[in-house]
């Protein structure tokens, strides 16, 4: 089983390819192709790296978001540090960097989901942008691949309910707004 990884932030895009076997590995294995690129206003500067070593660096004028992820994800396929024959991926999994109150476990991506996701922008409004704009690129680029998001905020659902409420006024989290915490999945 292929399965790409993708986060999708403000100034980057970060995609790691793993190959899963049918039964699932005692330890996470590196991925057998990563690549990432760091956007500047209309570049963008890719490094891509196989599980042999091998490195490939670009620096290419992109007119959009999407032409510069198409352009990566083809690395893992073309040339010297190719990784698969074809773009034939069974799942992508998405890091999201906030789920709301809507997510507390991983989801596969739909419509309403997505709108969920975006629901919630104001408050990472740069991240979820890119996010959800990933996911589109995504089924653009491979029809319909299962997607999966995985939520940043999620780790720390089980924190105490006076770390939610702390430091704002109670005020704030009657109307809705609480501390969620944030980089859950480095966390765990």
């Amino acid at each position: 089983m292929k399965i790409l990884v993708l986060n999708s932030g403000s100034s980057s895009e970060k995609a790691s390819l793993y190959e899963i076997g049918e039964t699932l590995p005692d330890h996470p294995s590196p991925p057998s192709w990563a690549g990432k690129i760091e956007w500047s206003g209309a570049t963008a500067a890719i490094l891509v790296r196989n599980s042999q070593g091998v490195t490939f660096k670009e620096e290419l004028s992109v007119c959009s978001r999407e032409q510069g992820i198409r352009h990566l994800l083809r690395t893992a396929r073309d040339g010297n540090a190719r990784a698969i024959a074809t773009l034939e991926i069974d799942a992508v999994g998405h890091r999201v960097v906030h789920g709301g109150a809507h997510f507390k476990n991983p989801v596969v991506i739909t419509d309403e989901v997505r709108a969920a996701i975006e629901s919630v922008s104001a408050f990472a409004p740069l991240h979820i942008r890119a996010e959800v704009e990933g996911m589109k690129i995504v089924e653009n680029l491979l029809g319909a691949v299962t997607q999966v998001a995985v939520f940043d905020t999620a780790f720390h659902r089980q924190i105490p309910l006076s770390a939610t409420i702390y430091p704002g006024p109670y005020e704030w989290f009657e109307s809705g707004i609480r501390r969620y915490g944030f980089h859950g999945i480095n966390h765990q």
